[in-house]
Parts: structure tokens; sequence; C-alpha cells
């Protein structure tokens, strides 16, 4: 029997939104190419942050679940790209700095039999910090392109991949004039003009632990004694684990780093060679197959600077696999584990600080994993804003300022000796204002308690600076019977929005069964508001 990819479900949750998901816009079949077309405004596009990136002139870079997004000012006042027609599709699936070079890579939920599936739709790339953008479609071969030259074997068969379904491209690295993209069908390729067109790079198949352009690929029949035709492998991604690529870090125009779902890959000579590691093949090996990120951290011992390579690791198809996170300080030849049986996703360091986004909250160590803070519990320092997601998707410093990304906002708290690493936190996330125009709303509607919270939202009308006003909301049935009360004449800042929040849970403690209920907010003097909520699990 054929060996399958076993790997469970990407859990980015990249289409997430204010309330429900929006619908997906059709692909349009030519795009304009001008000044961005971008809008500013106090709060980021989208509560899902799937990507943080700083750049060289300390702007703080955000993909989201509704498109590219970007700050000059920690996070007070956002320009957002999603409106820019070279951004085929909301979902942003990765992102990558290079002085003033951008680029991104976009994607989308497609419904297929009953289900969906994540599907490419191009990349949205600048080369003037984000004035102007272009569009590049996804990679995808024409049904001829399956033969390639590699090395001395001038007729390798690899399969084309010519939809873009399962073919979303989940990172991008820059390196000089060299476009790396990751991808999950059509494996790793480079680019050296600006994405015109894409090179496929070849890495070991999952039987070879290494690949170089002298390695012959082909065997004979067993009756051409005399070796006259020669027979070339058939590689195919469904077959091959270590075609399937996730991740990739150019570390400069030799090094490159490609994790897939077969291992991790190095090459020294610039993508030609590689060496593949693997849960099996080391002494001491990365803890799972599917490498998620792969990120470098540089730590300055005495005069000497040494590169620590880390990888997010996941179970792929073996038992003895585990989540969790790797390094090796030494290339490759071993690893030190972390973290086993969390579920890591990026990095960010800071001289010997790394921070770990993990769906358990984001880690902290300054020695190597040797010891851990961790912090899963988020509530914004100066009101009542919480994070409600433990799970963190992105991680970025700008300076002593930690940025974290989650399906439920973005948040930041600063690390130095002043303030210690998660003492207070600030949080921003997306929502509908309603102002002063005297409505509620409760987001995400239905909602069901066993995942997720349902957030209730209101305004304070302006008052006395500073000030605060009391408020009470209550939960009733639809028998108009009351069973939670969810804040009672608890303050609150005036001018300002406020979530409340409830976890569908009745005063005793109690899940509440599924039906329709309604809120009342009760604000002082003023008439009381009202709202429905549907609990459906």
């Amino acid at each position: 029997m054929q060996r399958r990819v076993h790997l469970i479900g990407i859990l980015f949750l990249l289409l997430l939104t204010v309330g429900a998901a929006p619908a997906q816009n059709v692909l349009p079949g030519t795009f304009s190419i001008g000044k961005a077309t971008s809008s500013t405004g106090p709060r980021i596009p989208s509560n899902s942050i799937s990507h943080i990136t700083i750049g060289d002139d300390r702007t703080l870079w955000i993909g989201t679940g509704r498109g590219l997004a970007r700050t000059a000012s920690t996070a007070a006042d956002w320009e957002s790209f999603v409106s820019d027609p070279a951004f085929a599709r909301d979902g942003i699936f990765a992102v990558a700095l290079d002085g003033d070079t951008i680029w991104c890579s976009t994607g989308f939920e497609k419904e297929v039999d009953g289900g969906s599936v994540q599907t490419g739709s191009g990349y949205a790339y600048s080369t003037d910090n984000g004035l102007t953008w272009n569009p590049r479609g996804q990679t995808l071969d024409a049904r001829g392109d399956s033969i390639i030259r590699y090395g001395i074997n001038d007729s390798v068969w690899i399969l084309p991949i010519v939809v873009a379904e399962q073919n979303v491209t989940f990172d991008v690295s820059i390196q000089s004039a060299a476009v790396w993209i990751a991808s999950w069908s059509s494996g790793l390729r480079r680019s050296t003009d600006l994405g015109a067109t894409w090179e496929r790079i070849l890495l070991p198949p999952d039987n070879r632990n290494t690949l170089s352009p002298s390695d012959p690929l082909w065997t004979y029949a067993p009756a051409d004694t005399d070796q006259l035709s020669r027979i070339y492998p058939r590689f195919d991604p469904r077959k091959n684990n270590n075609f399937l690529a996730f991740s990739v870090a150019a570390i400069d125009d030799t090094t490159i780093w490609c994790g897939t779902a077969g291992g991790v890959n190095r090459s020294t000579d610039g993508g030609f060679s590689w060496t593949k590691f693997t849960h099996s093949n080391q002494a001491s090996p990365i803890l799972g197959n599917w490498v998620i990120a792969v990120k470098s951290q540089t730590l300055q011992r005495g005069l000497e600077s040494v590169r620590r390579i880390w990888t997010t690791n996941w179970q792929a198809e073996n038992r003895d696999e585990q989540f969790g996170v790797s390094y090796t300080d030494d290339n490759g030849t071993s690893w030190t584990n972390l973290l086993h049986g969390v579920k890591a996703y990026d990095f960010a360091f800071r001289d010997s600080i790394a921070y770990i986004a993990t769906n358990e909250g984001i880690f902290r160590t300054s020695d190597g994993g040797v010891s851990f803070n961790q912090v899963s519990d988020i509530v914004d320092s100066g009101g009542n804003i919480k994070i409600t997601s433990s799970s963190f998707f992105s991680a970025g410093l700008l300076d002593d300022t930690v940025f974290v990304g989650t399906a439920d906002g973005l948040a930041w708290t600063t690390d130095n000796d002043a303030h210690p690493f998660g003492s207070t936190w600030h949080v921003s996330r997306a929502y509908h204002a309603v102002g002063t125009s005297g409505t509620s709303y409760a987001y995400p509607n239905p909602f069901s308690p066993v995942s997720e919270p349902v957030r209730i939202h209101y305004a304070l009308p302006a008052g006395t600076a500073g000030g605060t006003q009391d408020v009470r909301i209550e939960i009733f049935d639809f028998g108009m019977n009351r069973v939670r009360t969810l804040v009672n004449m608890a303050p609150r800042p005036v001018d300002a929005e406020h979530d409340e929040i409830w976890d569908g849970k009745n005063d005793a403690g109690g899940t509440v069964a599924n039906g329709v209920y309604f809120y009342r907010i009760d604000l002082g003097d003023d008439d009381p508001l009202f709202g429905k909520i549907i609990v459906m699990q």
C-alpha cells in the first residue's frame, strides 16, 4: 500500500471576522496597478492575526483574516490595504519584508463537496514600502510541466500542480534578489524576477536523507544489462511528505532552511544540495516531522556570534513524534527539544530571549529552554478588553515591546527591567463601532459555549473626562426568566465602546441549553438596550 499523508487539519483561523465570515470576492480577471488603495482607522481590520513582521523603519505589519495592515504609531492608527486590487483575497497566509520590499501570499477557504479546502489565490508585492502593490497569480504548472533537469539528471518527472486547491503558500522568505516560497502541494520554489517565473527546488524524497546534483537518480530495468535506457523516478507530493512545504528561511544567499511535512531541510549552496533532518534519522532528532515554522536567532557568546535555528514541530505520521519546538546550534547535527506536547506556531527573538507563540499562550525563555515564563490570560490594563483565546499564532518584537497575534485580537506588552514580561498588556480588537447610535449587538451570533464566548458590544455616551458610569447587564431565556447577571452595577469609562463577555453559563455555573436568549443593558438613567443571542452547540 502506498504511504499517504495523515496530518491533522491546518489550525490557522485566517478567515475569522467580527461576525460571520464574509463572502469571498470573485477573483478578477485583470488587475490595475497604481497607487495603493488603503484605508486608515484606529482599529485592526480583523481579530485573526496570522503574521506579525517589523520593518526596518520600525513599522509594524500584520497579516489578518481581512487583509494586510500596518501602523507606525504602536497600534494606535492602522492603514489597511484590503481594498487594493493587487490583493486577490482577504486572507493573508504569509508576510515577508526585506527593506522596502514586501511580499504577501493570499488565500481563502473554498467549499468543496460539503467541506472546505484551503486554496491559494496568489501574491501581492511592493518594492516601495507599500506605496504601490503588484499582483502575481498563484504558482501553478502547465499540464505538461512535468520534466525538470536536476544536476546530472536530465529527465526527472514531478507531478505538475495545476489547481490552486490545497496549494496555499504558507511562508515567504526574501534574500537579496531571490524570493523563496513554501507551498503545500507545489513545494519549495524560488523566483529571481519578482514572481514572473518560479523555479522548482527539488528536496530529498522521503526515502533519502540527502540530495546533491551529482547524485544519479535513475535506475535500469533488470533486463537492461547494458544499461542503455535510464528509468527516472516519478516524484509525487502525495507520496512524499518532504515535498509538502510549509516554512522557509533564507538565512543568506547560500544557507536555506525549509520545513515540510517530512522534516526540516538545510542547503548550504543556495538550494542545490540538501540535507534532511527528521525525527527518526538522528541520535538527537527533532520532535516531530511536520515543521510549521523555521526561524533564526543570533546569540552572542563572547566575541563570537552563534546562529541558532528553531523549528516548531507537529506530529505528522509516526505515533512517537511529538508536538513542541526544537533548536540546533550545530547546523542540524543535534537538536534540543522543548515544550513537549505543545502546539507551537511562531517565534520572535531579542538577543538571547526567545518568545514562542503556541496554543497554550506565549512562552518566554532567556536560557535556551531551561526555564520558561508563560502567559495565557491577557486583559488590557487600561480597560475591560480581554483576549478570550489561549491560542497565539504569531509574535513580533519592536525594541522591548512584544506583540502577539491571536484569533481574538492583537496584544502587546513591555519586557524590560522596569516592566517584567506580561505584567501589563494592551489589546487592540476589531469591532463595529456603535458610537452614539443607542444600539448594541452580540458577536459571534449564534455562538457555541463549548468553543467560544459571545461578546455584548455597547457604547457609553460622553461625560466628564476620566469619568465612569455604572452598567448592569442581564441575560434572560425565551420566557424572560433571568439566567445570568453578567455585570452588576460595574463602573465603565464613559465616551468609550465596551465588550462584556458571556461564556454561556447561568448564575449556578451550568451551561445553558440551546435556544434564543435576550440581554438587557441598563446604563444609569438612560433607556435600557436589548438584544438577542442564539446559543447553538
